[in-house]
């Protein structure tokens, strides 16, 4: 499918391009070069392809941009906190002068970035405009993102509960992504706040970690499942159910 072919080319260009230009630069310009070459550009075809399967106006509508960022800021300190604790307990507060640049590339910019590409932008269209069902188009997602890691993993097993952890994170912000009304700043107030507790609190230089950090993250799942449930029956009920799981017909209220 197109969204598809958009997607796969969008993920290997902007950090190829990136690459390929900053080497091995640091510090503020690694950073804007981060920004400018690896994330910008796919920001703005997933706009332009947003405006040809819709319409200009409705784009970051779309996209989720037009959702609600303080009150997903809000969220996801609350219900991160607990992770930001338990990482806190057992590794120590790491500032230093690279820190804001570190947080920037490792949580910021990925956590945007990656929200819009793979929930935004493919999960988003493949259900939303696409008609796929909740399953297939967040497996697809979730399976890429998963796959988008496995570099990290230093041995097959480690790489295996890479593709893992990143893939159960894929199916749980799409399933946030929905669920808030197609606000596509909760899943990036969650993704940015545990990638920025991991950075001010090292404890793995890759996205598995210890055993116990797995553990940290499963309960910020849960707790933003209750929550997330809580919300949906104060709206009236939940977005994904019945045939919405595997199917939907074009312009089924799910959309909206």
């Amino acid at each position: 499918m197109p969204i598809i072919a958009v997607f796969l080319w969008l993920d290997h260009f902007h950090l190829d391009l990136f690459r390929a230009v900053a080497g091995d630069w640091n510090g503020a310009t690694r950073t804007w070069a981060l920004a400018l070459l690896g994330y910008l550009p796919h920001w703005i075809v997933a706009l332009g392809v947003a405006a040809l399967l819709t319409r200009p106006r409705h784009a970051a509508r779309a996209l989720g941009l037009d959702g609600r960022p303080l009150r997903a800021l809000v969220l996801g300190l609350l219900l991160t906190a607990p992770m930001a604790l338990g990482l806190a307990l057992k590794a120590p507060l790491t500032l230093d002068a690279d820190t804001p640049h570190a947080l920037m590339r490792h949580a910021l910019l990925p956590g945007c970035g990656e929200e819009l590409l793979y929930r935004g932008l493919l999960f988003g269209l493949l259900f939303r405009i696409a008609g796929w069902g909740f399953v297939p188009a967040a497996l697809t997602g979730a399976l890429l993102f998963g796959a988008a890691h496995l570099s990290q993993g230093g041995s097959a097993v480690e790489a295996a509960g890479i593709f893992a952890i990143t893939a159960l994170g894929g199916v749980w912000f799409a399933w946030l992504y929905v669920e808030w009304d197609f606000d596509l700043w909760v899943p990036v107030a969650f993704h940015v706040l545990m990638n920025a507790w991991w950075v001010v609190f090292p404890v793995a230089d890759n996205a598995l970690g210890p055993l116990w950090t797995v553990g940290l993250r499963l309960l910020v799942i849960a707790l933003s499942v209750g929550v997330t449930l809580a919300y949906a029956r104060r709206r009236g009920g939940r977005r994904i159910r019945g045939r919405h799981w595997f199917w939907i017909r074009a312009n089924s209220s799910v959309m909206r």
